[in-house]
């Protein structure tokens, strides 16, 4: 409502319904919960006839995939960029190797 009437002034209409669905309205939303909700009864209390106890239902052929799921997302600005930056030992400065495997490490 706000950015309605910045863009049109106060020529726009005062009724936030005249541009709202009526799925919004208090009418239609006392009216979906007017009648009374019935809870689910426990399994042992259901009553099913026999030709469907007898279905024999297959579940989805679905190819799961080990490992990790990818997500895919879009990078923002400054992601676009893979770092160079590679480790080095602490002790000599080298790359390649850390400081535990160094063969500079005098410790005995």
């Amino acid at each position: 409502m706000a950015a309605m009437r910045l863009k049109h002034g106060d020529e726009y209409g005062m009724s936030i319904y005249e541009y709202s669905s009526s799925l919004y309205e208090a009418d239609t939303y006392l009216l979906a919960y007017s009648e009374s909700i019935n809870a689910v009864p426990i399994k042992s209390e259901w009553c099913v006839p026999e030709e469907l106890l007898s279905v024999n239902i297959l579940s989805p052929l679905v190819d799961t995939k080990l490992g990790r799921k990818k997500i895919k997302r879009v990078k923002g600005v400054g992601e676009n960029f893979k770092s160079k930056r590679r480790n080095k030992c602490s002790i000599c400065k080298r790359s390649g190797h850390k400081r535990t495997t160094c063969m500079n490490n005098n410790k005995s």
